[in-house]
């Protein structure tokens, strides 16, 4: 990890000639002894690596697979597993479930303790003499993947996948066993390189590119066990022979959950062309040398000439922090980018939790000290990778590195996660960071990203986090940046969506339960777009509350709602108290109350005609609810508490916020039974009691969400006043609205 400090003048002329004097006989050292030897088995223990990351990837998927068939297994062991049922209740029950056998399993089936076995079909077996029955039986395993096996169902090979069952007494009373035709394994595996291989404990070939090695036994004429090896790492890796006879190394790795040994076969010819690639690279390497020893004095002529400018280290260096300053960090990654185009790279960007209230409550001097020591911890925590560290504004800090594989970074950042907040809890005054993580992939990302782009994506997936204190990090991925790329053309076009009227309202109606008639509505936002089409509010309403769009829309939305309340008025059409939506961003009670009630004055309307709705939620103050919700009702509108009981809102705020509605949260009613939708009984016992103390705090109760006759008979049944849901009617338009509100007066 790069780490650049200030340095003096004199400090710089000493460097400047001692640098040159140390390259120089650096340089001839290392080109007299190590330099020619190590471009001889640099390329070939790159290749050598990348062969090895291509068998572990394939070994960890087809270990991946064999646990998912585990998973399948136990569909039918769910069954039958800690019931005490008997030998013929269970063949009843496999029988049953003879339909759910999916590929690449064909057969199902339950064995004894006797080594009796009954499958699917109803078919009898003595399995004694199998390998997985004495494996599951002695309790040597608790999953056991077999070898190549001849069915004693059909006689075809196929392989048996086992794990034992046990009674209510946690003892193991029986196997259930599954069985797969080797031809429809391989076709599960889904391989796709014809270097790829897969043998059993007894060298039958369970995956080959060729059909008709699949279940035969393979000896290559030429065997070394010799493990090929360099200075950096030993790889597994045998010299053999192909099924063709030609001379192959062969990469392999043992499952970790069946006995099978996986394979990936190299032709010797592939080594042989790289070495003699490079002997061509040693001889071009030469000659360059040469000419680079006679450009090294005018190269130190350089040095001195732009260190005594004072320009490139100095201003390149954070005063804080001692780390390179961010546009010094993008230009270097952007140079490491470019300069291995095929190669992997992790992009971290982090910041402190509550960094702004450390600032305010300790000072800038107290703050920079954090900064600083956090600094130190990333520094040493990653000093030993291949990458760059820089602080950005504030306490943003940022990491690049060369990474070998997604999978090996993100082990390697869980575990150095750990030994950062170790170190940090170790501090005077510990905190809390959090993480955005983007990576770069060869051929898989599109054209000219640069460390700007990959940036700006560790900033989105840290960003999405921001309010889960939980979450430590987030990744990047597709589903990110497909969001990403909807928000940022909603940002873009929610200005002229709203000059052009693309937000329009829809009403909901409220159902007195005593009466069935409607006393209410509730004004909901909605977006037609003409790129995007029609947009529900889940859509649109999160990203405008971070930006602060969302009051603006709001005022829009209570406009609309007056607009429609005067124009039914004039009409002499039916009318009924409608309610809207403070979002929680009205953070100035006086000059909200002061635009809602002049826009309400301007179109004539009647305070008893509109209800507001509030969300308590823990980034709101609630003396500032407290204080909108008095203000509110001293000017005759009635205030309700918006999604009550869902976690968003407290029984503690009933004490400081004296709404006059308790509106509950429609997730209380779809804690059901599935099959009738009956509310459980624990889950009637809850809405009674909230519905019950709203009644006794002289509250008026309304459930949102009601969709069937059961639960508002239920609400009927226990007083609740109101209810709105798609049992009654959906979202309406103002002609529909005003057509339902006729007919249900």
């Amino acid at each position: 990890m790069k780490k650049k400090f200030y340095i003096n003048s004199n400090t710089e002329r000493l460097f400047s000639f001692a640098s040159t004097l140390v390259l120089i006989l650096a340089l001839n050292i290392v080109i007299a002894n190590t330099l020619l030897k190590k471009i001889q088995y640099n390329a070939e223990y790159d290749f050598m690596r990348q062969c090895d990351e291509t068998i572990e990837n394939y070994a960890f998927l087809i270990d991946t697979k064999l646990k998912q068939l585990e998973s399948r297994i136990d569909l039918f062991y769910a069954k039958i597993a800690y019931k005490n049922l008997s030998n013929e209740k269970i063949r009843e029950i496999l029988i049953e479930e003879k339909d759910n056998i999916k590929e690449p399993f064909n057969m199902v089936a339950y064995v004894d303790m006797k080594g009796n076995s009954w499958n699917v079909l109803g078919n009898y077996y003595d399995v004694n003499d199998r390998n997985y029955f004495k494996k599951i039986i002695s309790g040597e395993t608790e999953f056991f993947v077999s070898s190549i096996i001849e069915s004693k169902e059909d006689g075809q090979q196929c392989l048996a996948f086992a794990r034992p069952v046990y009674n209510d007494s946690r003892e193991i009373s029986g196997i259930l066993m599954a069985t797969a035709p080797v031809e429809s394994l391989a076709k599960y595996t889904e391989k796709s390189d014809k270097r790829f291989s897969i043998q059993d404990a007894n060298k039958k070939l369970i995956l080959h590119y060729n059909p008709k090695w699949i279940g035969w036994s393979y000896s290559p004429w030429k065997y070394n066990r010799q493990v090929l090896s360099t200075p950096n790492q030993d790889f597994q890796v045998m010299e053999s022979s192909s099924t063709e006879g030609d001379l192959v190394y062969v990469f392999y790795r043992k499952s970790t959950v069946a006995p099978w040994t996986i394979g990936y076969s190299v032709p010797l010819d592939d080594f042989k062309k790289l070495q003699k690639a490079n002997r061509s690279y040693q001889n071009f390497l030469i000659e360059v040398i040469v000419i680079v020893l006679s450009l090294i004095f005018l190269l130190e002529i350089w040095i001195h000439s732009v260190l005594e400018r004072h320009q490139i280290l100095s201003t390149h260096i954070d005063a804080v922090t001692h780390l390179w300053i961010r546009s010094y960090f993008e230009k270097e990654a952007n140079k490491m980018l470019k300069k291995n185009t095929d190669s992997k790279f992790m992009m971290i960007e982090s910041d402190l939790r509550g960094f702004k209230f450390i600032n305010q409550k300790y000072g800038e001097a107290i703050a920079n000290q954090d900064l600083f020591q956090f600094s130190k911890i990333l520094y040493e925590t990653l000093k030993n990778y291949d990458g760059i560290l820089s602080r950005g504004y504030a306490d943003h800090f940022y990491i690049f590195i060369r990474i070998s594989s997604v999978l090996k970074a993100m082990h390697f950042f869980k575990n150095n996660l750990v030994t950062i907040n170790e170190e940090i809890k170790k501090l005077e005054r510990p905190f809390t960071p959090k993480f955005g993580i983007a990576f770069y992939i060869p051929k898989k990302m599109e054209a000219n990203i640069t460390a700007q782009t990959l940036i700006s994506r560790a900033h989105f997936a840290k960003d999405s986090i921001k309010d889960n204190a939980l979450q430590e990090y987030a990744i990047y991925d597709e589903k990110l940046l497909k969001r990403s790329s909807e928000e940022n053309f909603i940002e873009t076009h929610m200005e002229s969506a709203l000059k052009n009227n693309e937000f329009f309202v829809m009403y909901q109606p409220k159902i007195d339960l005593h009466t069935d008639k409607v006393v209410g509505a509730e004004a909901l936002v909605r977006w037609e777009s003409p790129e995007l089409g029609y947009m529900p509010p889940n859509s649109f309403i999160p990203l405008f509350e971070r930006n602060n769009f969302v009051v603006k829309l709001d005022f829009y939305v209570y406009e609309q709602v007056f607009k429609f309340l005067h124009k039914c008025i004039q009409e002499g059409n039916p009318v009924v108290p409608i309610s809207v939506n403070m979002s929680r961003n009205h953070d100035k009670p006086d000059r909200f109350v002061h635009e809602f009630t002049s826009l309400l004055k301007k179109y004539e309307i009647p305070a008893n005609l509109v209800e507001v709705e509030l969300l308590e939620r823990s980034s709101m103050d609630k003396n500032i609810l407290r204080e909108i919700t008095i203000m509110l009702q001293k000017e005759g509108f009635r205030v309700a508490m918006d999604d009550f009981g869902s976690g968003e809102s407290s029984l503690n705020m009933l004490s400081t916020i004296p709404v006059n509605i308790l509106k509950f949260d429609r997730s209380f009613l779809f804690a059901n039974d599935a099959k009738t939708g009956k509310l459980d009984e624990t889950s009637e016992t809850f809405i009674e009691t909230l519905v019950d103390l709203g009644k006794n705090l002289k509250k008026e109760t309304i459930f949102e969400g009601v969709e069937t006759e059961e639960q508002r008979d239920f609400l009927r049944k226990i007083n609740c006043d109101q209810v709105q849901g798609y049992f009654y009617s959906k979202p309406l338009r103002e002609e529909e609205y005003m057509e339902f509100l006729k007919n249900h007066r």
